[in-house]
């Protein structure tokens, strides 16, 4: 499904005959009843699987759906909106449609997994009581300047929240980035065995012209360091002051707090929270290159670090998200030609991180080192 970034929802499991439905395997006679809203499932489940039906290859399943769709109460759809599980396609659906109003609008604006292109439909064309509900998401507007745009187009907005916009704009949107001080260096690691001697040794012998780095990269954290300096970090005043707040605070503080603050959001349970540290304006390349270092955050942070190229340009940050087991095998392997000799050396001792990785660092440094064979002398 395209989505314009969303901000990540609960994730809830889907009744296995809504599985099959999607996944194209479920017979006719099971779409035509789950389009007419005869199959034994949850709600939430039935709804989701006829709004996928909307796509159907047969028409008469198509017409079902549809029919079945608009005949849902707000009443029934209130409970599922509310629910933090609830599927982003669904709340886009009954938004887009323009039959939600009340409560149940109110819940699916609110909704966290709302996608920013359902926010944007619902700001091109929404009423004043929509936009009201829309403008009063701060944090949305802030980290997606077009649905600003996209609102203050719409000829409903009322006068009150264009001032409101206008003064969100002036102070967290396109002012220059704040260089921040950087998260703790992480103490240094020691290096790990490298790899037997013969075929690497003689090969780093042969002259070839090691790769030059861009900066210094430091090692990530051993994990009783790591687990030192979190212990250390949970006492802190600033912790504590976090560990009070709800998440939607949280995610406030991830994108207006200071560089000492996203250390420790980055390290949030709730992914939205994490997710939105990385949307922060204020971020520094410094701040995501310790990320990068860290082994207790969630995968999908190191995931969404790995794929910008603008953070990925810095050696260190590539370095880090090499030695960091947590870091998906396939995104590291395409930073392994960005290392050094000796980094490299490195990564094929490092027991810690998969052995798919250390394999390919030991090809690539082997390419790099050996020396050249000689041609023997052809016989006359």
């Amino acid at each position: 499904m395209a989505a314009a970034d969303p901000l990540p929802g609960v994730t809830r499991a889907r009744h296995p005959l809504v599985e099959k439905i999607l996944s194209g395997s479920a017979p006719e006679a099971i779409r035509v009843t789950a389009a007419r809203g005869a199959l034994p499932l949850p709600l939430q489940d039935l709804v989701y699987a006829q709004i996928c039906l909307l796509h159907d290859e047969l028409p008469q399943v198509v017409q079902a759906a549809t029919e079945s769709l608009a005949k849902i109460t707000e009443e029934s759809l209130l409970p599922i909106l509310r629910d933090p599980g609830c599927e982003p396609v669904l709340v886009d659906h009954f938004v887009r449609s323009g039959r939600l109003s009340g409560d149940a609008l109110e819940a699916a604006i609110a909704h966290p997994a709302i996608m920013d292109t359902t926010l944007e439909s619902a700001a091109a064309t929404g009423t004043e009581e929509t936009l009201n509900l829309i403008v009063t998401n701060e944090v949305r507007i802030i980290k997606n300047p077009h649905l600003l745009e996209t609102l203050r187009a719409n000829p409903n907005l009322s006068a009150d929240n264009r001032r409101r916009l206008q003064e969100l704009e002036r102070d967290f949107i396109g002012k220059e980035q704040l260089r921040v001080r950087p998260a703790p260096a992480p103490m240094a690691e020691p290096l790990p065995e490298a790899p037997p001697e013969g075929a690497l040794a003689e090969g780093a012998a042969a002259g070839v012209e090691e790769p030059a780095a861009v900066d210094d990269a430091a090692p990530v954290m051993t994990e009783e360091e790591e687990a030192q300096y979190e212990e250390a970090l949970k006492k802190t005043p600033i912790f504590q002051k976090i560990m009070k707040m709800n998440v939607a605070e949280r995610v406030q503080l991830a994108m207006k707090g200071n560089a000492e603050e996203r250390a420790i959001l980055i390290r949030d349970t709730a992914k939205m929270v994490a997710h939105q540290v990385l949307k922060s304006p204020k971020i520094s390349d410094s701040e995501v290159a310790s990320f990068a270092k860290m082994r207790n955050i969630h995968e999908d942070m190191l995931r969404v670090i790995a794929t910008r190229k603008d953070w990925t340009k810095a050696y260190s940050t590539v370095h880090a998200l090499v030695r960091n087991p947590k870091t998906p095998a396939g995104l590291t392997i395409q930073f392994l030609p960005r290392l050094g000799n000796r980094d490299l050396k490195i990564v094929c001792g490092d027991k810690n991180i998969p052995e798919l990785v250390r394999r390919q660092a030991r090809n690539l440094f082997l390419i790099r080192t050996q020396p050249p064979k000689k041609m023997g002398k052809k016989a006359h």
